[in-house]
Order: C-alpha cells, then structure tokens, then sequence
C-alpha cells in the first residue's frame, strides 16, 4: 500500500500524513490513533505500578 491509498483510508491528505511522519514533527495522541486505527490498533497510557510485581516460587 502506498501513501496515497494509506492516506485515503485513514482520512488525511497525503502531504499531511508525510508531515506527521517526518521525526521533526510531534503528532497527538489522536493523531496517531487515527494511523492506528486501519490496524485494528489503539494507542493508550497506562499508570506504572510503584512497585515491581514479585514472582511465585514454584
């Protein structure tokens, strides 16, 4: 799939999916949810627990 098709399916004109691309820029999180979503995927924050969790002795 190039560019124009990916660009297409997700809703986004192609310059601007080759600008949220480009390393220099900083997309949101909706942004990248919306790359994501074709993929069946979704982008989430998630807390860090304080403490590691302790594995069982067998």
């Amino acid at each position: 799939m190039g560019v124009k098709e990916f660009a297409a399916k997700v809703g986004m004109a192609s310059p601007n999916l080759l600008r949220t691309l480009n390393p220099r820029h900083n997309p949101t999180q909706d942004t990248l949810n919306r790359l994501l979503k074709p993929f069946r995927l979704k982008l989430s924050l998630a807390p860090i627990s304080d403490r590691p969790k302790r594995r069982r002795a067998a």
